[in-house]
């Protein structure tokens, strides 16, 4: 008899603590994943095929197994079929070579997995499966893990299958000590990474012992609240998750799993396959490994340390503001886009990017770029000068026009303040007026640096900011009333075209009213007179630099979105301004030497030799 206890213990204390606790099917392991099933919410589709509502629900992976629109494949030439409707002993024991393919294309998804996932799942209940677990370094500590898996990914990486996880950790050496008691901690798996918190966090919302965990539409990854949450890397993802409401609760049934399996008749036989659950495609369109090839499988606590202790999400995105950050989400998503079609089709892209780089050629080739000075104002200009010498001013100016970023910083701090101690909306509002009041003053004060600046002076953007300042009144005057007619003309709807032939007739206003002391009606006026007989280039070239303007700006903000990816909210804002401030010279030099070039071809001939008007200083020759 004691041989036999002695032989026994010798067992337990020699056996895999890993698998001694995780194999366990006892009702104590049973209770402590029924106990804190997950409930799961889901953003609801407004119909069927909504594209911003989640299709999915966690399901089993017996959906897909025995199933007769399911092909087990091996990669090769051709990946050819080794099974139809393969069964949980066909994927027993096969490896990286190997993969599932559903009726449908993942890059290309259409309705077609969702109809099959409606089909698939009629009459079935959501399933998670749990798996307890102990890390062998980690022997405190019990990891209560459930898996979730979906039919299909719809985010920017479409693949077929998705895995996805959350855990919680219990303080306790064995799975009878972790029932007994509460988890301290409770990880959310996302993208490559994740975020956690503390059992008892305001941020946690639970029913009860179970986690509420709000999935994100499409990607699945799992957050802890309803919002719209910003993704710059790896572990965050690469875009935007949304997990805004309405929502539908979701109560997935649980089914325990083992570490491992050694039988191909085991029911859970496809926990030995570490082939792909979907269709094979180039990088992270490829079809996911199951549970079992995680780190976190068997490494719980080491997983759980890495997680962030937050996600970023965007303030105010349940109210459908727009901001940088809504951009960055629609740039990120148009990207994916792009890169799904060319890998469908590589061919059609590159006649694309070719045809593309031909009209861009010819539009180049169309006009001079030739090096023409800043100064004087008042001469004749091509589009392409416009253009390099817009980039030339940064230098050219020996670092003034750089310097109009100085006048940003104090509407920056504003900017800041505000987003800080109210909301980052606010912030957001503050900043969108004051961009709007000093793109106008910069425009002010590069037209008046360009002016002056061919004039014999030490310090000309000095001047230039003392010239603003003295006809600051009358940009305010000729700018209210170019906008009150402009939105006027517009409010009416039928004046909308006369509105838009105004907006470009009133160009040159602020130029006018700076360097030729003008203001209100007699600004608005010699605008127009400028304008007149050129209104189509003038109209294109605005555009033109408009885009400029466009694409330099948002390439700014998006790098410094996932630069300062770190970095409060309200800290990214206030630099952002700032750095808006080095690059309006950029976009807002080449509309005024347009002012120029019509200047002088209204004069008829550059202004080689001008007397500055103001306070009787004679400029030398450029």
């Amino acid at each position: 008899m004691w041989l036999t206890v002695l032989v026994g213990l010798s067992v337990l204390v020699g056996a895999d603590p890993v698998r001694a606790q995780s194999d366990s099917t006892s009702d104590a392991a049973r209770e402590l994943a029924e106990r804190h099933a997950p409930v799961v919410m889901l953003k609801e589709q407004s119909g069927p095929c909504d594209v911003n509502g989640e299709a999915f629900a966690p399901m089993s992976v017996d959906v897909v197994l025995d199933n007769d629109d399911v092909l087990l494949r091996q990669a090769g030439t051709g990946d050819p079929v080794v099974r139809r409707a393969p069964t949980a002993a066909d994927l027993y024991g096969r490896g990286d070579g190997f993969f599932l393919d559903f009726n449908g294309l993942a890059l290309e998804p259409a309705c077609v997995y969702e109809q099959d996932f409606e089909s698939y799942t009629a009459g079935t209940d959501p399933v998670v499966y749990a798996h307890v677990v102990q890390q062998p370094d980690e022997p405190g500590y019990v990891a209560l893990q459930y898996w979730l898996y979906w039919y299909y990914n719809d985010w920017n990486n479409t693949h077929e299958s998705d895995w996805e996880f959350i855990q919680l950790l219990f303080e306790a050496s064995t799975v009878e000590e972790a029932l007994a008691s509460e988890p301290v901690e409770v990880g959310y798996a996302q993208h490559e990474g994740g975020e956690r918190a503390d059992w008892d966090s305001d941020k946690l919302e639970r029913e009860g012992a179970r986690p509420v965990v709000y999935s994100s539409a499409g990607s699945h990854a799992s957050y802890f609240d309803s919002s719209v949450f910003l993704g710059r890397s790896g572990s965050e993802g690469f875009g935007c998750d949304t997990t805004i409401g309405p929502s539908v609760r979701t109560d997935p049934s649980v089914v325990l799993l083992p570490t491992s399996v050694d039988d191909a008749d085991d029911e859970f036989a496809w926990l030995a396959f570490t082939g792909r659950w979907g269709e094979r495609q180039r990088g992270a369109f490829n079809g996911p490994t199951g549970p079992n090839t995680k780190p976190q499988w068997e490494a719980p606590v080491d997983w759980y340390q890495e997680l962030r202790g937050a996600s970023v999400d965007i303030p105010g995105s349940d109210d459908g503001s727009t901001t940088i950050l809504d951009t960055f989400c629609s740039v990120v998503e148009i990207g994916a886009d792009q890169l799904r079609a060319a890998q469908q089709s590589p061919t059609t892209t590159i006649f694309v990017l070719v045809l593309a780089a031909a009209a861009l050629r010819m539009l180049v080739r169309r006009t001079d770029w030739s090096s023409v000075p800043a100064v004087p104002l008042r001469r004749r200009r091509r589009t392409g000068q416009m253009i390099r010498g817009a980039f030339a001013s940064y230098w050219t100016s020996r670092g003034a026009i750089g310097g109009i970023a100085i006048l940003y910083i104090p509407a920056a701090i504003v900017v800041g303040i505000v987003a800080e101690t109210t909301t980052f909306n606010a912030g957001q509002a503050v900043g969108g007026a004051l961009t709007t009041v000093m793109l106008i003053l910069a425009i002010a004060t590069i037209s008046a640096f360009w002016h002056l600046a061919s004039s014999v002076r030490d310090q000309p953007f000095l001047d230039a900011v003392h010239l603003v300042g003295r006809r600051l009144p009358s940009v305010v005057v000729t700018m209210v009333r170019a906008t009150v007619i402009v939105v006027g003309l517009a409010l009416t709807v039928v004046g909308l075209p006369w509105s838009i032939r105004q907006a470009i007739r009133y160009q040159f206003a602020v130029p006018v009213a700076v360097t030729e002391e003008l203001s209100g009606a007699q600004a608005l006026a010699r605008s127009t007179e400028l304008v007149r007989g050129r209104w189509w280039r003038t109209a294109v070239t605005v555009v033109l630099f408009g885009l400029l303007a466009f694409l330099m700006n948002t390439m700014v903000q998006l790098g410094l979105l996932v630069v300062l990816g770190g970095w409060p909210l309200w800290l990214y804002l206030s630099i952002s301004f700032v750095a808006t401030g080095l690059v309006v010279p950029l976009v807002a030099t080449p509309g005024i030497l347009l002012y120029g070039d019509a200047a002088a071809e209204h004069r008829g001939g550059d202004d080689e030799d001008v007397t500055s008007e103001h306070e009787g200083v004679v400029p030398s020759p450029v």
